[in-house]
């Protein structure tokens, strides 16, 4: 294995509610325990981390 990192790599499935492994298509990728789309975030997450950013945009300017 060339890239171990790349066989680690989870994403969030809604359905299953927790990080899993994935199959990536062209367009979106897909949890391998359920076929359920999956993103790299959890909404809450994505939410906090998009807060963060403005406030050291804010900082930093």
């Amino acid at each position: 294995m060339d890239n171990p990192e790349f066989y680690n790599e989870q994403k969030w499935c809604e359905r299953c509610q927790h990080q899993v492994r994935f199959l990536m298509s062209v367009n979106h990728s897909y949890c391998v325990e359920c076929g359920n789309r999956v993103r790299l975030f959890r909404r809450e997450d994505k939410e906090r981390l998009q807060q963060q950013i403005q406030r050291h945009k804010w900082h930093a300017s």
